[in-house]
This record gives C-alpha cells, structure tokens and sequence, in this order.
C-alpha cells in the first residue's frame, strides 16, 4: 500500500486519547456540579432568611402600631402583654422569635444622676430578634428600632437598676446573660438580658420592690446569684436586691471562666509478691531437663535415671503499678551431691549485670536475694532462672517454691467518695458561721478519676470513707479561671 493510501486510511482514537477526553469531561463535570450545589445553597440560604426576615418584619410593625403604654413584654420592663418568646413554623422551617424591649436613658438631656430633667426612661428600644438552623448552624436576624413617647417624656415611678458583670481581675465581661426576675412584683418579672461593651446592665423604669433576683452567666463561665434570706443563710451575700423610686441600684457581679480539677484518688504504697508452688507448669516459660512434678521443682527423670543437670526460667513478674523491687525467695532441698543456681533475669531471659545486683553472674544458693538495688525503670518485669545439677542419679535437688517480692502503688481507688468545699460564701448563720458557696459531693469512677468543672476559688478536699495518707499538693487547692489541674490523692 502507497504512502497516499495509508494517510487516507481511518485512524481510531488511542488509549491516551481516551484519557485524556475522560478527564476534561470529568473535570467540566465536577466545576458545573460545584456550581449547581453552591447556587443551591445560596438558594436555600435566601429563602430561610426571607422568611427570618418576614418574620421579624411583622412582629416590630406590630409594636410599632401599639400604643406606646402597651409596648412592653410579658414578664419585662416595661411591662405588657407581648410575649418574649414565640415559636413559628414558615415553610417546614422552624423559627424562634424573641421579643426583648427596654427604657433607655438618652444621653442628649444627660444619664442617671447627670440626668437634667431625673427622668432616664425617655423612651423605648424594641429588639426583635428571629432564630433558626442552616446546615446545622445557629442564624440570626435582628431588628432595632427606637419607640418614642407621643409627647414628652413622663416619669413612671421606678427607679433604675444597674448590674455590673466584671471577671475575676475586675475587667468587664461584655456579652454576658443577666436574669433579672421579681415574683412579687405586678405583674411579675422575669427577663433576661446581655451586658454591654463596658459589662454594663442599665434597666431604668424598674418598679419599687425588695425581691430583684439576679442571676449573671455566660457560656463557659461561673454563675452569680442573689440569695434568698431564710432560716439558715440569714445574712446572704448578696441579697436580693431593692429598688426605690426615683433611685438607682447598683451590683456587682463576677464571673469568670470555669477551671477544673481532676481528682484521682489511690491506695497507698503496699508490698506483694508472685509465688509458684510448682503444682503444674503453668508459671514456667521454659524447662530443659527439669519438671515440675508433686509439687517441686525437679530434674528430669526418676529416681535412678534423673537428668544430671537442667535449667528452667519463671515466667515474668511484671506488676502494673511498680514502685520498688524488694527480694527473690526459694523454699528448696539440696541433697548431698546435688546442687541449686538461681540468678534473676529480665523477662526476656537476659541476665541482670552484676552492676545491678552482685553476684548475679555466678548465681546464688542462698535465700533472700535482695534486689532492692534493680531499677524499675530499666527493668519493669523480672524472671528467675534456675540451674539444678546432681552427681548422682538417683538424686534429684527440689525447688519447692520461689517468688519475687516487691512494693507496689499507689494503685488508682475506684469508687471513692469524697467532698470538695469552696472558700467564697453565699452569706452567714445567724450567729455568724459562713456558708459556703460550693460544696461538691461527689465520687471517682471505676478509674479512680473524677473531672469537676469549677469556677475559681480555694478548695478544701475530705474524704468520707478511709483516711487521708498524702496529696500531691496540699489542700486547700487554689484554682484560677480557665485553669485544669490535676490532684493526686493517697488514701488508707
């Protein structure tokens, strides 16, 4: 065939050709499949906030079409006949509605004491706020408008309430949730709000009472009451708090990120030892021309044709909560003309050195061996070895028993209950003993371990069962915010 004719003939496309197509496809593919998903998103997305939108839309039009002595909410101040929270389904979304409306103190006629006319509830700030879920995610709209009085502004007869959320060191702590809540109060109160940049809670139009209870949090953080005067705590620290007409109450409240201690509690130091009586072989990793037989250690054979000479090595010892090797004891009968070797080896069957325990090269006849002088760390499990030779055989020497003694501990102490009792107090006894404000009751799991979230102070630990040996630091323990520390208690 012509050169012509071949050029003219069909090609068929190549494996690499093939490759090489598939991928740009996939490629394309894949870019218009990421589009299609994000347009989607964005899609859904939109309409969820349409609807938060819609939503929040309605209900500030609605207090805006109230007149303005009903613009409050069911437990709030000012109050009214608004709910603070509704809950509403819009297209198969779920939205949670919060209505949160307060007096505000303008600052053009001056602020509390500075106020030129005395009078801080100049008007209204309605928020609405509207909540729900996108891809497992928290959204949030919020709308803000200011409500004015129809003319000017009149006193209504409260004093203000000033809360102060400061941390540990005195700084302010913006952000945080304050509860305010007053049961005797008509009608009763019971909101909750958020300090501001400055760790601030102003609510002017507070009406006069004795029963503010408060209550300042924030996620991660301690909690700070007011208390109840009763039979017991008869002097709270703080109280709750009064208000009075035409005056402002001030408190303070601190807290701070919450710390944990871990407790762990143990048995002390205690001895114990493995021993083999030799009823089997069950505690030998190996014998050469011994068995263990009636309850010894012996040389191979019987009486007549025993072996003239054997070995046999222990399984290893290797205690979990090691604290000190002590002694390697052997209960034996030495015949005349036989003769017993033991030398103590790593569990591997690797002698100790004579630089470790002397002597151990040659091997010992005598009994104890004290190996007190073994390091735990270099050797954390031990075995014997033992050699048994005879001149006669009709004789056989016998190891009745060995064992290897050491200390063990602490070992962790499951289940152990015991008391942890803070320094701050929530006030005194009528004849003047404090109250604490903490007191954890509580006991360790199987593991001997307990995780107590804590917010910062000194705490005294008691134990309620068994005795106190020691602690890896003494109690009182002092604990900062944000602090995890970890306390290692020994108990009989």
């Amino acid at each position: 065939m012509r050169y012509d004719e071949c050029m003219k003939t069909p090609r068929g496309m190549t494996l690499v050709d093939v490759l090489v197509g598939s991928a740009l496809v996939l490629i394309i593919f894949l870019a218009l499949l990421g589009l299609l998903r994000a347009s989607l998103l964005i899609s859904s997305a939109a309409k969820l906030k349409s609807g938060a939108t819609a939503l929040a839309t309605t209900q500030m039009e609605y207090l805006r079409s109230l007149p303005y002595d009903s613009v409050g909410t069911v437990g709030g101040i000012p109050a009214g006949a608004i709910p603070q929270n509704t809950t509403s389904t819009l297209n198969g979304v779920t939205y949670v509605t919060r209505t949160f409306i307060e007096y505000v103190d303008d600052a053009k006629d001056g602020q509390g004491v500075a106020d030129s006319n005395g009078i801080m509830t100049d008007y209204k700030r309605a928020r609405v706020s509207v909540s729900y879920m996108f891809r497992e995610s928290d959204r949030e709209l919020v709308l803000v408008s200011n409500i004015a009085p129809p003319s000017i502004e009149t006193t209504t007869g409260g004093g203000t309430l000033r809360i102060n959320v400061v941390n540990a060191a005195g700084d302010p702590v913006a952000g945080a949730s304050v509860r305010v809540q007053n049961p005797s109060a008509g009608p009763a109160i019971d909101f909750t709000t958020f300090s501001d940049a400055t760790g601030v809670v102003m609510i002017p139009g507070a009406p006069p009472s004795t029963d503010y209870r408060i209550t300042a949090s924030k996620d991660g953080y301690s909690t700070a009451v007011t208390y109840a005067r009763d039979a017991t705590n008869q002097n709270p620290t703080p109280g709750y708090l009064t208000i009075v007409a035409g005056q402002t109450t001030s408190s303070t409240f601190a807290i701070d990120v919450l710390g944990a201690l871990v407790m762990r509690t143990f048995s002390s130091v205690r001895p114990a030892f493995q021993i083999d009586s030799f009823d089997d072989g069950t505690h030998l990793a190996s014998v050469s021309g011994t068995q263990a037989a009636g309850g010894a250690l012996v040389l191979s054979g019987a009486p007549g044709s025993y072996a003239l000479s054997g070995s046999a090595r222990s399984t290893s010892t290797a205690p979990t909560y090691l604290k000190e090797w002590r002694t390697v004891d052997a209960d034996e009968v030495v015949p005349a003309g036989t003769g017993i070797v033991l030398r103590v080896a790593a569990s591997s069957g690797t002698l100790v050195p004579d630089a470790m325990l002397p002597g151990n090269t040659v091997g010992f006849s005598s009994f104890p061996i004290d190996i007190s002088g073994i390091a735990t760390t270099t050797y954390p499990s031990l075995s014997i070895l033992a050699d048994l030779s005879t001149s006669d055989a009709l004789m056989t020497p016998q190891v009745l028993e060995w064992s290897i003694h050491f200390d063990e501990g602490p070992i962790p102490l499951p289940n152990r209950a015991f008391t942890l009792t803070g320094a701050k107090v929530m006030g005194t006894t009528g004849a003047g003993a404090a109250i604490p404000k903490t007191i954890i009751a509580t006991t360790t799991d199987a593991s001997g371990r307990v995780t107590i979230p804590l917010e910062w102070d000194v705490y005294t630990f008691d134990t309620t069962v068994g005795t106190l040996i020691s602690e890896s630091e003494p109690s009182p323990y002092t604990l900062e915010p944000a602090e995890n520390r970890t306390v290692d208690v020994i108990l009989q």
